[in-house]
């Protein structure tokens, strides 16, 4: 049975892996698509905030019926069903209304079936492995994100139009995405596991540490607006060549899916709170580079940095709130997760786009820098509230 369940993490990893392919062979174009079509930087930020913010809702109810149900794997199905045959609409928009319907419809599906997956993932593996398992998956998901961006150059390159190029991309961007579907009915449910691992303590849902870091994952994701801003930031800074797009993408993947292997075990041996913690920090630093950032190589340093957040965060996120949540609540933990730093994610990046607009790129970046350095302040607290807690149980004890 364990031997299957391990298999749950490659299957899972696979799915992802060309989802990932089908969808970033869309997403580094789309600034640059929505902007040939009218739209200001104002709306880009409304049209990701919106598909990210609405879509977030659903996640925690999702969540909480996958766990209600006990079944998992028909809501991976569904969502990454839904997320593919929405996709070729892309190649008929001629506003950005219908980009909206083709990312709204996106992320719906994505809400479906993040919290069932995640669930499966951390139930599929022993707790001292989940790092690793939720590294991999995301190590996948990105060298998605390299594939795409690669056959998105390759079709390009055939065009001299490359208004005609993009809509060619959005249109083959269907293949990976239905290849995914493959892998799912392979997939082992996880409720044998879930029983033996019950008797197992746990803080649970209501508990201090998994509400603090809820809020700070909230007021950090204020600052963690759309990416679409980090390539508008590359244009501005001289990045003139839109084939060139993907390949600065490219590079920031390859960043992200080595840490992402790389430090998932790292958070299995020296726990993973701290590199949570020094996430928020990074990003922060981060972000003031790119606010600051006036020559073309630095924004190519600053996108390989950006890969080692990645690596820092999202697999890292996940494992930390398995630790914590029993394994059958955890579908409505990744579902609570995703929802809180959801909903922000409308006012991030309609503010990212508005001080953009009205101030420049400078202050943009430094507001959500500042947003992580308040992240990191309340999340810094509350392991210092830990640490002391301990040593006084400790003193009593002797």
């Amino acid at each position: 049975m364990k031997q299957k369940l391990k298999g749950n993490v490659f299957l899972l990893s696979m799915v992802s892996l060309f989802t990932d392919t089908s969808s970033h062979m869309i997403y580094p174009l789309l600034p640059e698509f929505l902007s040939s079509i009218g739209a200001t930087k104002t709306i880009i930020g409304i049209i990701e905030g919106i598909a990210e913010s609405i879509a977030s809702l659903l996640r925690s109810v999702f969540g909480a019926l996958s766990d209600k149900l006990n079944k998992r794997k028909e809501f991976v199905f569904w969502g990454y069903a839904l997320s593919a045959i929405t996709k070729p609409f892309l190649f008929i928009a001629n506003s950005w209304l219908i980009v909206l319907f083709v990312r709204f419809s996106d992320r719906i599906g994505k809400a479906v079936r993040t919290p069932p997956r995640d669930a499966i993932l951390s139930t599929s593996v022993d707790a001292s492995k989940q790092g690793a398992a939720f590294g991999f998956n995301r190590a996948m998901d990105r060298m998605g994100a390299i594939w795409g961006p690669i056959l998105a150059v390759m079709i390009l390159a055939m065009f001299s139009d490359k208004g005609l190029g993009m809509r060619y991309v959005f249109l083959w961007s269907l293949l990976p995405a239905v290849i995914a579907l493959i892998f799912i009915p392979f997939v082992k449910e996880t409720g044998e596991f879930i029983k033996k691992q019950r008797e197992m303590k746990y803080e649970g849902l209501k508990s201090a540490r998994f509400i603090l870091f809820i809020v700070a994952a909230i007021i950090f994701s204020l600052g963690n607006s759309s990416n679409s801003f980090l390539i508008l930031k590359a244009r501005d800074t001289g990045l003139t060549n839109i084939a060139m797009i993907p390949v600065l993408w490219i590079v920031y993947n390859i960043s992200s899916s080595f840490f992402s292997i790389v430090l998932g075990k790292l958070s299995d041996k020296i726990g993973r709170a701290r590199i949570v913690a020094f996430s928020f920090l990074f990003y922060g630093l981060l972000y003031v580079g790119f606010a600051f950032a006036n020559k073309l190589y630095m924004i190519w340093i600053l996108f390989f940095l950006y890969g080692v957040y990645y690596g820092l965060s999202e697999g890292i996120y996940r494992a930390y709130i398995a630790q914590i949540v029993e394994p059958d609540k955890r579908a409505t933990a990744f579902g609570i997760f995703n929802t809180g730093i959801g909903i922000v994610l409308l006012p991030a990046s309609i503010i990212t786009g508005v001080v953009w607009d009205k101030f420049g790129s400078v202050w943009a970046f430094n507001l959500c820098a500042l947003f992580s350095f308040l992240a990191l302040i309340i999340f810094g607290v509350h392991l210092l509230m830990e640490r002391r807690s301990r040593l006084l149980k400790n003193i009593e004890s002797r």
